[in-house]
């Protein structure tokens, strides 16, 4: 019998961890079993269980993997030496966020995976392990966030009073509050979302200075 490549092997993998995914959105992290995985998969209950134990290591990896290949979405925007103003990254990072969510094939062909992050976050905080990953995931946004912030600063677009890490935590709530309410409501949008901040940054006065006398920020991700 013919041994598997290395390529097969791992789209046998993600094949399994794309049918998690499915089986989270359909029937709930709590209710789904290791025969529903394994039936949305489309493989022998033997194949499954050459690559994964069970529903927890299978949940687990879907998680870890997901967690890593969102941040590498996140990571050429972040470090990118033109990063423009804080509207049209924000759009950037919100849509490379979406595009991840809508990449899935197989079992995931056509599903948007972007509210299994809902079911990632409960279920990593009674798992230490799958937590830590989550942190430092978090954690190292902000930190990547940190050399934008300052540029927007010595550019004036960001008070130089502002403390760095305070708008990298505001940008990451406002990306994960995207992530929360696009799967809960389904009616939000990331240029709604760019639009909103370059409004909200065009309205408000730096210190001491009249609104009319200070320009808007320039919004260039579109109409």
């Amino acid at each position: 019998m013919p041994r598997i490549t290395e390529e097969r092997r791992e789209a046998r993998r993600e094949q399994i961890l794309d049918a998690a995914r499915a089986c989270v959105l359909e029937h709930g992290l709590e209710a789904v079993s290791m025969e529903m995985i394994i039936a949305r998969s489309g493989l022998s209950t033997g194949a499954v269980y050459r690559y994964f134990k069970g529903k927890d290591e299978i949940i687990g990896a879907a998680f870890t993997q997901a967690t890593s290949e969102i941040g590498a979405a996140a990571a050429p925007i972040l470090a990118s030496p033109q990063p423009g103003p804080p509207s049209e990254l924000l759009e950037k990072l919100l849509a490379a966020w979406m595009g991840y969510a809508l990449s899935g094939v197989g079992a995931a062909a056509g599903v948007d995976r972007m509210p299994v992050a809902l079911h990632g976050w409960s279920y990593a905080q009674a798992d230490p392990q799958l937590r830590a990953v989550l942190e430092a995931s978090l954690r190292g946004f902000r930190e990547r966030f940190l050399p934008i912030i300052k540029q927007w600063q010595d550019d004036g677009v960001v008070a130089a009073s502002a403390e760095p890490d305070a708008v990298a935590q505001l940008f990451l709530s406002i990306c994960l509050g995207f992530v929360a309410q696009r799967s809960l409501t389904g009616d939000v949008d990331a240029q709604a979302h760019a639009d909103a901040l370059a409004a909200l940054a065009a309205s408000r006065p730096a210190s001491g200075e009249p609104a009319a006398a200070r320009p808007a920020e320039t919004n260039t991700a579109g109409p």
